[in-house]
């Protein structure tokens, strides 16, 4: 595994081990828990893990290298113009996207490359 999927997992594990943490400090002073509470509390972990893993994929795919994309109308090499962020809800949360983006001078058309 290359070290930015190592530095994800890490950063992941320890996210889940303190939200664990403080799921269970804040049930240690109930005497018991229905398994409807039992199972809020999971699902409100499971939630909070799922959006952690969606956004920390999104983030390491956006740092993957991206050709210089060419102009789909006039074929020429479209110029970046830096990255734009956007707020995006997914199955697992709201997630910020970041992506590169480009734009052809000639034909005056803007780009967000997949991902």
């Amino acid at each position: 595994m290359d070290k930015r999927k190592e530095a994800l997992k890490a950063r992941l594990l320890a996210q889940y081990a303190e939200q664990l943490d403080e799921m269970l400090e804040e049930v240690k002073d109930e005497p018991s828990l229905n398994l409807g509470q039992i199972e809020d509390l999971a699902l409100g972990v499971r939630g909070q893990v799922g959006q952690a893993v969606t956004q920390g994929l999104v983030e390491l795919e956006a740092k993957a290298a991206v050709p210089g994309p060419v102009c789909a109308g006039c074929q020429r090499e479209m110029h970046y113009k830096g990255k734009k962020k956007r707020r995006v809800r997914t199955r697992s949360g709201e997630v910020e996207v970041e992506r590169a983006y480009y734009y052809c001078d000639h034909c005056r058309q803007g780009y967000f490359p997949p991902g």
